[in-house]
């Protein structure tokens, strides 16, 4: 049970679940950590090749192990299984790398007893712990979830977050990357459920991903954007396709004034406002048939 900083009912069943791979390093003394703060600890091992499983549950963790590595979306939607089927009235999720304090458990499950369905730690007051090349990206994918999403956090891609029992019930994820953190935040916004913010602290290590930060940042921003595509087909072809047939006019414009001065037809200048224009009328009624069947499916 969570034992402070936290008013909650004495009944009140809390689950943390960590997504793990290769973190035999820290999960054993991360695990021992957050149990102080939880009715149960789950670790699901994403197909570490390490003694991550069997540290977990020497610490007293519930262990889960894929037997190849699925991704930390796939790992992420086991988790919300695993909860779902133990009925929790909050379910909290970190990091199994020591990025996130078990001791801000309680802040992070406050705003569910209060009534909300989601929390999202913000690691805004950690900027000055946090490399620039990370807060640039975090920034590109913070704008991007916001336009998937329409909801407006000041940090889309943390993963220390909780759940309620009804986002459990409903939430619904497909991403079996990186991505599923936008995906989260996007279907949390299209079921209606409350979702709120609460600072948290952040401690990066220099082996604290096992990925790229570039090539996963470009990876996530990719299916950000093909998320948008599918899910905002009108703002996304729409939007593009009026800029695109903005530029096929000034090519235009460009075109006659050539012309109107030295009385030869730039073949090519009036070649590419043509594409322009074309390519730009068809994407947005794109996104308008797109629209269309969307709104009749839901």
């Amino acid at each position: 049970m969570i034992r402070k900083n936290m008013t909650k009912p004495a009944s009140f069943k809390v689950i943390a679940a960590m997504p793990a791979y290769n973190e035999g390093k820290y999960i054993g003394s991360l695990v021992l950590k957050t149990r102080k703060y939880v009715d149960e600890v789950i670790v699901v091992d994403d197909g570490s090749n390490d003694d991550t499983a069997e540290i977990a549950r020497l610490a007293g963790a519930t262990v889960f192990r894929h037997e190849q590595n699925q991704g930390y979306g796939a790992t992420i939607q086991h988790i919300l299984r695993e909860a779902n089927l133990r009925n929790p009235d909050a379910l909290v999720l970190l990091d199994a790398d020591t990025q996130h304090n078990p001791a801000e458990i309680p802040a992070i499950v406050q705003p569910i007893c209060s009534g909300y369905d989601m929390v999202v730690g913000s690691r805004t007051r950690s900027n000055g712990k946090i490399p620039v090349y990370r807060r640039v990206g975090q920034k590109i994918l913070r704008h991007s979830t916001q336009i998937l999403s329409g909801t407006s956090l000041s940090d889309t891609e943390c993963g220390f977050r909780a759940f309620s029992r009804r986002a459990l019930e409903v939430l619904e994820l497909k991403e079996n990357g990186m991505a599923i953190s936008a995906e989260t935040i996007s279907e949390a916004s299209r079921d209606n459920l409350k979702v709120t913010e609460v600072p948290v602290n952040v401690t990066y290590t220099s082996d604290s991903s096992t990925l790229n930060p570039v090539s996963h940042g470009i990876q996530v921003l990719t299916r950000i954007i093909a998320m948008i595509s599918e899910r905002r087909p009108l703002f996304f072809f729409g939007l593009g396709g009026f800029f695109v047939v903005l530029l096929g006019l000034f090519e235009g414009v460009r075109t006659l004034q050539i012309f109107a001065t030295v009385r030869v037809l730039p073949m090519g200048t009036a070649l590419l406002a043509a594409v322009l224009l074309i390519v730009g009328t068809f994407s947005i009624f794109t996104g308008i048939i797109l629209y269309v069947l969307a709104q009749r499916r839901s």
